[in-house]
């Protein structure tokens, strides 16, 4: 049996390598089947952005990450939606951790995940701007073509869609020339999504899975173990590599 270090960096390589991957494979979804989720949180923030102009997509479920072997995350429902002029993807989901203790541990620790509210904006430049209350994803570094800003976890969904809008439009000031892109479906939706996916991707590439900093970061007891689950998780890595 594996000890918890080796655990510990088994747990994160399943996270990373379900989350980073270049393409993601997203179906439609019926809300029904997602009863383990808050599904009144999508209905009620999906309303009150159509009252700003968002018009409903799609609801999808990402299979990469749900069907990656060790994965700590349930099935989760996105609900996708887009600003009125195209220019704003919208995902909402509810992260739902499978494991009843691990659950109860992180609630206990304040580390819990919140519901999500993603606002995502890509460019002509090929860069992104992306404005969440995911704040615990603020843990992992992005890539400088993705300029992400963590609002905290109980941020109110039109808040990030406000921050979100400040944020773009500082963004293409500073870039003459550039604009935002365009979306006109959900088929292009993911096909933003997934330019975005391969560019972290890529990131996480260059850095090995994750850095010591990062699960310095991602700890919730701060014991001071970052070197030796880093090291766990190279050695992880090597063995899968064969």
């Amino acid at each position: 049996m594996s000890n918890p270090t080796q655990r510990a960096a088994q747990e994160i390589l399943a996270t990373i390598e379900a989350t980073f991957q270049p393409t993601h494979r997203y179906v439609r979804a019926e809300a029904g089947n997602f009863r383990h989720l808050d599904l009144r949180f999508y209905d009620r923030t999906a309303q009150d952005l159509a009252g700003r102009g968002f018009q409903r997509l799609a609801d999808v479920e990402d299979l990469t990450i749900t069907e990656t072997p060790g994965t700590v995350l349930s099935a989760i429902l996105l609900r996708t939606m887009l600003s009125r002029d195209g220019t704003v993807m919208c995902a909402l989901y509810h992260p739902h951790i499978r494991r009843f203790r691990l659950r109860a541990l992180l609630w206990l620790f304040g580390k819990l995940p919140g519901k999500v509210t993603d606002m995502e904006t890509e460019c002509t430049d090929g860069s992104f701007v992306v404005t969440t209350n995911a704040a615990s994803a603020a843990a992992l570094d992005s890539p400088g073509l993705i300029v992400s800003e963590y609002l905290p976890v109980k941020t109110a969904p039109l808040e990030v869609y406000a921050r979100h809008t400040e944020r773009v439009a500082a963004h293409l000031a500073a870039r003459p020339g550039v604009q935002a892109r365009i979306i006109a479906s959900h088929d292009e939706m993911v096909a933003s999504q997934n330019r975005m996916n391969a560019i972290k991707a890529a990131f996480r590439g260059e850095l090995g899975g994750v850095t010591r900093e990062e699960i310095e970061r991602l700890s919730m007891f701060r014991t001071g173990l970052a070197d030796a689950v880093h090291d766990a998780v190279v050695q992880e890595r090597r063995h899968r590599a064969g």
